[in-house]
């Protein structure tokens, strides 16, 4: 949830707000009901857009036609978390082909005009070229690619990184938008004044173009257009039902003379006569790009002219967009494109790894094609690689730094990262029952993993635990008093929400603890004055296979997850009484060797800080199994030496028996099946010699029932 505050500045700043094509065939549009509140709030807004449509129209009856062609730089912002949202290049070159054939009136389906609007069907005369450059000078090939949450997001302060809007019309790609729409722009007049920021299209990846993501939908050349139309919006046209209602409600008028008054249609008639709704006598211009029909397939030229007019005015710095001088500082026209060097970047298919678990990595550089790579893997097998998408090995715990130097005949980039990924052992860390308050080294045992490194992590904070002790904190305040208007500091509150935060726990072995529970200690405050505004949550969940699949075992929401309440205090510190305990049931079927428990908190524009002590497993060591009795099992000698070995005697019955030996954290030394039935047995363990003196436990299992014993080696 964005910000009271900020939304209030906005509606007093803007003078419309998104018009939005919503996900699925029928299209939904939030454009009339937010413009209403803004016009409600300063009437003069709506002075101000109704005077630039006025001045387009009538600044030529015949616009279009007063200059061959008008050139708009380009530039995609693409923002993703490595998913399908990361779209090829090839998808948004294809997404420019369909713009510029749409505005250039090249579509074949044009000649499918009903009658009447054949011959008012008309091509903009408007070009749209990719950036060559930068507005640090750097060469580009127009697409840029950012790692954040923000995907998730899709509303104004999702657009980061906005190149200049006097040199660029920029477009941002992202994965979803929180509105339900599908992608939405704004008229110039909106973002002339504190909303500069939010100047340009928003589009959900599966509407950019007709290929990968885009591909295999139906009326998929219709839902690449959605940025057509959003660029429709972006030259100030309106819906043609205009600004009165939402499609297929009541009878509006765009104020476009050729464009006749509609009820605007959220499917594609069958048939003309379909389309004669608001008057029996005319057809409606269904097949206009800024409708919701789904069988757009033209402007008309009142609408050009509107467009090309806009080009020429001072709103939005759209008229600086077609000047010459625009063209040759972003390099549209060059008549050759540069090629670029490429910006290396890469992914891995998870943050954690198990040693000697397989985990592959991707090169995800962009900006121009690589011709080569090379990849350095710290402690990994292999250590190094020339493939796109390597699969390597880590033979040693702890963080691991990964390089990856990409080139071509142009240059060399190299993308370092200290801690790439975190590589735990195979073995358990510690055995259950087990006790964590944070305030010796062993709470460096518990490793935090933060997928965006420029947000805030889980870190040791000393003397503000439970008691003034030492616990783990999520500190989501940053002082930004100091921060310049409309920078990312800037807008760092807005930009929390839906970001995630790791905690991971140290792997226990929980093989012989018995009635297991996970507590902890949690404080947190909220800013949210209202039940819902509470979005945040913090999960808890365990695994047993090395973080290669997870189960949420707690989840902490809403007021649950409050214990100062709503702090006025931004920079929550919490009191003595503003921690609860929290338990956590696990299950008979985590009584395994090697358990973990990863913390996840998702935050909210309104998240305060976290803290989290007395991480503890709690649980009763277990005793002589009952199962066990008739067996007399017995475990000697005890203490022994590495040459005497370990014995154990017992006496069979009918089913197998496994015996197991392990050092105290899990990691076993030998493990063996005795298959003797029916007999008084005496097996010695399978150990070496090389034993090091300490404490050992012996595992006597038969089907769900087991015994631990413990042996001391000298």
């Amino acid at each position: 949830m964005r910000l009271y505050f900020y939304l209030l500045i906005s509606f007093l700043c803007i003078g419309v707000l998104p018009s939005a094509w919503a996900q699925d065939t029928h299209f939904r549009c939030g454009h009339d009901e937010y413009m209403k509140k803004v016009w409600a709030s300063d009437p003069q807004l709506k002075e101000d857009y109704i005077q630039l449509f006025n001045s387009a129209k009538q600044a030529s009856s015949n616009g279009f036609q007063s200059k061959a062609e008008f050139v708009i730089p380009v530039v995609f912002h693409v923002l993703h978390e490595n998913g399908p949202e990361n779209i090829s290049d090839a998808q948004i070159f294809d997404a420019m082909e369909v713009l510029n054939r749409d505005y250039a009136m090249l579509n074949t389906d044009v000649n499918n005009a009903v009658a009447g609007y054949d011959t008012l069907a008309a091509a903009a005369g408007i070009k749209f070229k990719l950036a060559a450059i930068d507005p640090w000078g750097n060469c580009t090939n127009g697409i840029e690619r950012i790692y954040t949450h923000e995907t998730n997001v899709g509303d104004n302060y999702s657009k980061l990184n906005q190149w200049p809007r006097s040199r660029y019309l920029n477009v941002w790609v992202v994965k979803s938008i929180s509105s339900g729409a599908a992608g939405y722009s704004q008229y110039p007049t909106s973002v002339d004044g504190s909303l500069f920021f939010a100047d340009g299209v928003i589009l959900i990846h599966q509407y950019i173009g007709r290929t990968n993501t885009a591909a295999g939908w139906t009326g998929v050349d219709y839902r690449s257009r959605a940025l057509t139309h959003e660029v429709g919006h972006y030259l100030a046209l309106p819906h043609v039902w205009g600004d009165t209602n939402d499609p297929g409600v009541e009878c509006g008028d765009d104020g476009i003379a050729d464009t006749p008054r509609t009820k605007g249609f959220n499917f594609c008639p069958s048939n003309p006569n379909q389309a004669k709704i608001c008057t029996d006598s005319i057809v409606e211009n269904y097949q206009n790009y800024m409708e919701y029909s789904y069988c757009s397939i033209m402007f008309t030229k009142g609408q050009v002219n509107i467009m090309r007019n806009v080009l020429q005015g001072e709103s939005g710095n759209r008229n600086m967009l077609v000047t010459d001088s625009v063209h040759t500082m972003t390099g549209i026209n060059l008549a050759t494109v540069p090629q670029c060097a490429p910006v290396a970047e890469f992914s891995a298919a998870n943050q954690i790894v198990c040693i000697g678990n397989n985990i592959t990595f991707k090169d995800q550089s962009w900006n121009a094609v690589v011709d080569s790579r090379e990849w350095t893997f710290q402690d990994a097998s292999p250590s190094t690689s020339t493939s796109a998408t390597p699969s390597v090995t880590f033979s040693s715990p702890g963080w691991k730094k990964v390089t990856l130097t990409v080139s071509n005949a142009v240059g060399t980039d190299t993308k370092t990262v200290e801690k790439a990924i975190f590589v735990f052992g195979d073995w358990s860390d510690v055995s259950g029952p087990r006790a964590e308050d944070f305030e010796s080294n062993t709470a460096y045992m518990f490793t935090p993993v933060n997928p965006e490194p420029e947000s805030p992590e889980f870190k040791l904070q000393w003397n503000k635990g439970k008691n003034n002790s030492t616990c783990y904190g999520l500190i989501n305040y940053k002082d930004i008093s100091s921060s310049i208007q409309y920078s990312n500091d800037y807008f760092y509150k807005l930009r929390m929400g839906g970001s995630k935060d790791y905690l991971y726990t140290p792997s226990y072995d929980l093989r012989y603890t018995n009635s297991a529970t996970l507590t902890f200690d949690l404080a947190y405050a909220s800013e949210a004055f209202e039940e819902d505004q509470i979005t945040e949550t913090l999960v808890i969940y365990s695994s047993t296979n090395c973080g290669s699949t997870w189960i949420p075992r707690k989840t902490l929401s809403g007021v649950d997850l409050l214990t100062g309440g709503n702090s006025s205090n931004v920079n929550f510190v919490p009191t003595a009484a503003q921690w609860k305990n929290i338990s956590v049931d696990i299950p008979a079927a985590l009584k395994q060797a090697n358990v973990m428990f990863r913390f996840e908190f998702t935050a909210s524009d309104l998240s305060n800080n976290l803290y989290i002590d007395n991480i503890n497993l709690n649980g009763v060591l277990m005793t002589q199994d009952e199962e066990f009795a008739s067996l007399n099992v017995n475990v000697y000698p005890n203490p022994t030496t590495p040459s005497e070995g370990v014995y154990v005697e017992y006496t069979a019955n009918e089913k197998d028996v496994t015996l197991e030996l392990t050092d105290l954290s899990g990691k076993v030394i030998s493990s063996e099946v005795v298959t003797v039935k029916n007999a008084n047995v005496t097996h010695k363990m399978n150990t070496t010699t090389n034993l090091t003196s300490g404490v050992y436990m012996v595992k006597i299992s038969q089907g769900a029932h087991q015994l631990v014993k413990k042996v001391i080696i000298l």
